[in-house]
């Protein structure tokens, strides 16, 4: 009897012993290892109900130099206001065109209701060029528009302004656009934007009508 008890006894403690080894073997393991936290994915929103600051994507050649910087702030220049169209149902479309013989940069600035400062952003037009300028990405095999500009307004901007340089010509309209990838080749329905060099005229009850 004693003997099996003496065997009993025994078997227990080699169980416990082996039991806070693989204990202490883990705790090691996970201290080596520690488990990383899983980060949060970022939520995107949409046009009509973003998230974040707006998105604006510039390609190189479309960067301001600071010579073409200098030209825009001492030559004349002109302003036009207008109210950009950018929610999940549709997209707005600017085309800048330059007669000049050297590149000038355009200044574009948007803003929230309240008149605080949602984007400012500038884009260079070269000589004798055209830019293209989308609220959503495009995609198209029109070769014209391989280096469009990328400014995605959404609903946070509730009015824009663009300083234009003399020579500077610009046009706009919004697309028809439930997908969020603009393709101007298939694209039906538009509606030109209207332009105004006086910003009281950009909303009613004053309307610019020539």
């Amino acid at each position: 009897m004693k003997k099996h008890l003496f065997t009993l006894g025994t078997t227990v403690a080699v169980v416990i012993a082996l039991s806070l080894l693989s204990s202490y073997a883990f705790a090691q393991r996970s201290e080596a290892n520690p488990v990383q936290p899983t980060a949060a994915l970022p939520e995107m929103g949409s046009d009509s109900n973003p998230i974040g600051k707006p998105e604006v994507v510039i390609p190189e050649m479309y960067r301001p130099t600071e010579s073409a910087s200098a030209i825009a702030v001492t030559g004349p220049e002109s302003t036009v206001y207008f109210t950009p169209q950018d929610e999940n149902t549709n997209t707005t479309v600017l085309f800048l065109y330059s007669t000049n013989s050297e590149t000038t940069t355009v200044g574009l600035q948007t803003f929230y209701l309240n008149g605080s400062l949602t984007i400012s952003t500038t884009v260079a037009v070269p000589p004798n060029g055209l830019v293209r300028i989308c609220s959503d990405t495009v995609n198209t095999v029109s070769a014209s528009w391989a280096n469009y500009v990328l400014v995605n307004f959404t609903t946070f901007s509730t009015y824009a302004k663009m300083t234009l340089p003399a020579g500077v010509k610009a046009d706009g309209y919004v697309a028809w656009d439930t997908t969020g990838v603009y393709d101007p080749l298939t694209a039906t329905q538009t509606l030109p934007i209207r332009f105004s060099a006086d910003p009281a005229t950009v909303f009613l009850p004053t309307v610019q009508h020539n």
